[in-house]
């Protein structure tokens, strides 16, 4: 078989014929002796040398997806075999063997499920009766991933990216074709992934999630792809919008037992959802919590104390009596809402009502191992529970690094994907998953493995009894050519190498993280080289490759002074040629815009031509041995970069690059998280920290430094300890321990928010066990 890329989408192709002299009428068929549900599953000759022996029908009714579908099976047909499939258009079928596609009289004949409730709004039929093929769903949307399904799994056709389709190349198409009846298991399915949100690659891949009016406004579909799934609720975050009063406004959320806040939303949300029904568009909308902590109202904590200590109970009761306020008005509305960062905990004695969708988002878990692991006892345990006092239900999964190493780490959670959708697949009230891979839409869609998690949670989130490492090593094979065993090897190191660390995925990961190591990235580095040879003699597997090689580039360029001194220090061969790599890595990201959450690919550039040296070692550590300090440099912290943070050259810092912030800002800009700290024993932490000097004079404060949580843990420094602009180490006065009940713990350092200091600069954080 050859590969081929796919075509762009022919014209129109000729649809012109004489209607039948016959109409085909659903009384003629009789169901019952087994003709159209109760089907041997048969060998079916598509095409046989250049002759197509079958054609494609739609009926003339048919809307413009059903068209779209037809049309597009008709085409991919005459691609995989050369052959020209007519397509016919009319009121019945031609005369011979005809593929029917969609829903009409005649299909609901010969397919009886079309006319009830089994198949949903997604599911369809490929059936094998007489002459015909059907393809139908019970709605349009069903019909379009019947075609698709009868393309990928009887045809072969693969949708790995929305820029490489592998269509085979058959001029002898034989099919075996029986009563194929699909219904997806999830209800709602969305892989959020820059390029994947290409419409025509969510549809191919049996995706039905759109989501708007959240993170972004997209544009407006095609006629024959705009039927995507109205499940989920818009609206997130909105608890101030929908309540805009102050006065009701509390601990960062509101006012959860107050008999007017619960009035003012209900009568809000009555008038946007009737505003939202008159525009065409479903009778649902979200209400819920702030993305922020909450600290909460007497009322609202005795609520709490009175269901498991749980703040989500009085959010729960607020949402739940606002749902029945606004179903009195509006019987099919529904309100959508959150069970996340404070409110994951799920309530004692209390149920959801059944036009609320539970929103459950797990932010805080290890996103690289299941939930059913013992790192993530406690989502497991509370995703169970709203599963099981829910009857509607969501799971936002997080899928990537949003503010640590960002989008183009390597980043091992294929696995727990996979294990994360069975899983869940287990309860009812999970009807729909949305998988984030980044934070707005200028995430890079096209470099490391976005595509791999895509396509490999598509098909489970269709079909959860699936094999996913069976569809991991189909990808790979499809996607890389030659190169698949190389490319295969460096994902099972990966995985393993992680497995055996005590590193924790997150949003905040950080590339100093333990699996990140200069042992498996140099073994990851040589399986590329390997992967790249076995490519050179094809460009498009080749640029594949290249692009899923950008990980590892990223890694090594930004730490490969200290993987030198360690290669120096075991005697070990080996250079990181960074003029070579750099220029490899800008070729392979200059399509990418943000590389980490509102972060441009630009400034990575930035910081990755900093001249880097080995940094010294701190007196005050000199005779302790190694295993009792450890030394977190710049390109371990964590930048707020909207205020200006950023990584600079700077001659005074041990390594002489920073991390620095103007002093017109009292953002909390830069800070050390919790996943980059050690996970046992104490340490006292000391900052080597530096000002450029503004307008300051002794007495006034010259930065504030704190750990978070709780609020309080916070201190000024004294503007005349700091002002002759060299470095100083600060120590903290309070000793680290890590909690793993404390899910976003971590440093933080923050300027004035005046002229005192033109800038703050942190060059490393040393921490010496206690």
């Amino acid at each position: 078989m050859l590969r081929k890329l796919i075509i762009p989408i022919l014209s129109l192709i000729l649809v012109s014929m004489v209607f039948q002299s016959f109409v085909f009428a659903e009384a003629s068929y009789d169901n019952g002796s087994g003709e159209g549900h109760n089907v041997q599953s048969k060998k079916v000759m598509l095409a046989n040398n250049g002759n197509a022996m079958y054609q494609v029908f739609v009926h003339q009714n048919a809307n413009a997806m059903e068209r779209q579908s037809a049309l597009e099976l008709a085409q991919m047909l005459q691609q995989v075999t050369g052959a020209p499939f007519q397509l016919s258009e009319g009121q019945s079928p031609p005369n011979g063997h005809v593929i029917v596609v969609g829903r009409n009289a005649m299909s609901e004949g010969l397919v009886p499920e079309l006319t009830n409730d089994v198949l949903g709004e997604d599911g369809f039929v490929i059936r094998n009766t007489s002459r015909y093929i059907v393809i139908a769903g019970s709605h349009p949307r069903g019909t379009m991933y019947g075609v698709n399904t009868f393309l990928e799994q009887y045809v072969g056709v693969k949708w790995f990216s929305p820029d490489y389709t592998y269509v085979p190349d058959r001029s002898k198409l034989q099919v075996e074709v029986g009563s194929d009846i699909q219904v997806p298991r999830f209800e709602y399915r969305e892989m959020y992934v820059s390029d994947g949100n290409n419409e025509h690659y969510r549809a191919h891949n049996l995706l039905n999630g759109k989501y708007k009016d959240r993170y972004r406004h997209v544009p407006q579909s095609e006629a024959g792809l705009d039927s995507w799934s109205t499940y989920w609720p818009v609206g997130v975050h909105n608890f101030y919008s929908v309540v805009p009063q102050t006065q009701y406004h509390s601990g960062r959320q509101l006012l959860a037992m107050d008999e007017n806040v619960r009035q003012i939303a209900a009568t809000n949300l009555t008038s946007i959802i009737n505003q939202r029904i008159s525009e065409g568009k479903d009778a649902a909308y979200g209400f819920s919590q702030m993305d922020d902590i909450w600290l909460p109202d007497a009322a609202s904590q005795a609520f709490a104390d009175a269901h498991g200590g749980s703040l989500a109970a009085p959010m729960l009761d607020l949402v739940n009596d606002v749902a029945r306020r606004v179903s009195a008005a509006i019987p099919d509305a529904r309100i959508g809402t959150l069970a996340y960062m404070f409110s994951y905990d799920a309530p004692t004695n209390m149920t959801v009502e059944d036009n609320v969708v539970i929103t459950a988002a797990p932010i805080f878990k290890d996103h690289g191992r299941a939930l059913t692991s013992p790192e993530n006892k406690f989502y497991e345990d509370n995703t169970r529970q709203w599963a099981n006092i829910s009857s509607n239900m969501m799971v936002w999964d997080y899928l990537t690094d949003f503010n640590g190493g960002g989008y183009l780490m390597p980043y091992p959670n294929l696995y727990a994907i996979g294990e994360n959708i069975q899983f869940l697949s287990q309860f009812p009230a999970v009807k729909g998953y949305f998988g984030q891979q980044m934070q707005n839409i200028y995430a890079p869609g096209e470099t490391g493995f976005a595509y791999l998690r895509a396509w490999v949670a598509a098909k489970l989130l269709w079909n959860p009894s699936l094999d996913y490492r069976q569809l991991i090593d189909e990808f790979v094979r499809g996607y890389y050519g030659d190169a698949a065993p190389y490319i295969s090897a460096y994902l099972a190191l990966l995985q393993d190498t992680f497995e055996k660390s005590d590193a924790t995925l997150s949003g905040s990961t950080p590339i100093t993280s333990s699996y990140l190591n200069f042992d498996m990235m140099r073994q990851a580095d040589a399986l590329f080289e390997q992967a790249v040879a076995a490519a050179a003699n094809d460009p498009i597997m080749l640029d594949h490759v290249q692009k899923a090689r950008v990980e590892v580039d990223y890694i090594i360029l930004m730490r490969g002074v200290s993987f030198m001194k360690e290669a120096a220090d075991r005697n070990i061969t080996w250079n990181y040629d960074f003029e070579n790599r750099f220029n490899r890595f800008k070729t392979h990201t200059a399509n990418v815009v943000d590389y980490k959450s509102n972060t441009s690919i630009k400034l990575l550039y930035e910081m990755m031509e900093l001249g880097r040296t080995l940094p010294d070692v701190p007196s005050f550590v000199q005779n302790l041995p190694t295993s009792d300090w450890l030394d977190f440099q710049d390109n371990a912290l964590r930048l707020h970069t909207p205020v200006g943070t950023k990584l600079v050259q700077d001659a005074k810092a041990s390594d002489h690059v920073a991390a620095r912030v103007p002093g017109n800002t009292n953002a909390w800009a830069i800070q050390l998280p919790n996943l980059t700290l050690p996970k046992e024993g104490q340490w006292k932490m000391y900052a080597h920290v530096r000002i450029d000097p503004g307008t300051g004079v002794a007495g006034n404060n010259a930065f504030q430094y704190g750990i978070y949580p709780p609020m309080g843990n916070a201190d000024w420094a004294n503007y005349a300890d700091f002002a002759d602009g060299e470095y100083h180490y600060v120590e903290f006065p309070w000793t680290y321990q890590y909690d793993p009940a404390l899910s976003n713990h971590y440093l933080w350092f923050a300027p004035p928010n005046s002229s005192v200091i033109k800038y703050l600069y942190v060059d490393r954080i040393i921490a010496v066990k206690q």
